[in-house]
């Protein structure tokens, strides 16, 4: 008997080390991917490094008009459509990527936590407001992705999509659809401006 019993906390105690090393991957694995897409752009086209940096930067850190003016920005800085769009797109995979994994341990760290908590509270104020993203389930969040209402965007549709239960795979998926579905028109509607202009 008393051997079945440490041979049960011996299984359990391997479980929970398992399970902490999967937690611990999910926690790094974004943060390498971010990592090495920098290095890449660094030892891959150092020209355009500084471009690209560019466009991380306005489409991160100014609010609302990020989203909605980086194509411009990336397109004028004279960096290709396609690639454009493709780091837009691996930008909100890598961030969708971290919040779908990681939210709840992400509240709890030392100034990530805050802005976890106010994306999280922009993602329960854009549920409110937009009570149709989560009737529409799947297809609403990537609605929600796809036209940028007042702070919506890839931080918040991964945590709408988790708001309304959606499995990690899907709202991922969608995150990062409705990401490429606004980075394209916003190219084409920027290139069209610009050819006619």
């Amino acid at each position: 008997m008393i051997k079945e019993i440490e041979m049960n906390v011996r299984g359990s105690i391997r479980e929970v080390r398992v399970m902490n090393k999967i937690k611990l991957a999910k926690f790094l694995i974004p943060w390498a991917l971010g990592v090495a897409t920098g290095l890449f752009l660094w030892l891959v086209v150092p020209a355009e490094f500084g471009n690209y940096m560019t466009v991380f930067s306005v489409y991160s850190f100014v609010p609302l008009f990020g989203t909605l003016s980086v194509v411009p920005t990336g397109l004028r800085l004279g960096i290709p459509p396609v690639p454009l769009i493709a780091f837009i797109v691996w930008t909100d995979a890598i961030l969708a990527l971290f919040l779908v994994w990681n939210f709840d341990y992400a509240k709890k760290i030392p100034g990530l936590g805050k802005l976890v908590e106010r994306v999280n509270d922009s993602g329960e104020r854009a549920l409110q407001k937009y009570k149709w993203a989560s009737r529409l389930g799947f297809i609403g969040v990537v609605l929600l992705v796809i036209f940028p209402l007042q702070w919506t965007g890839a931080g918040v549709g991964s945590i709408v999509g988790r708001l309304i239960g959606m499995p990690s795979l899907m709202t991922f998926l969608a995150v990062i659809i409705g990401t490429f579905v606004r980075s394209t028109l916003a190219a084409l509607i920027t290139l069209g401006a610009l050819s006619i202009f």
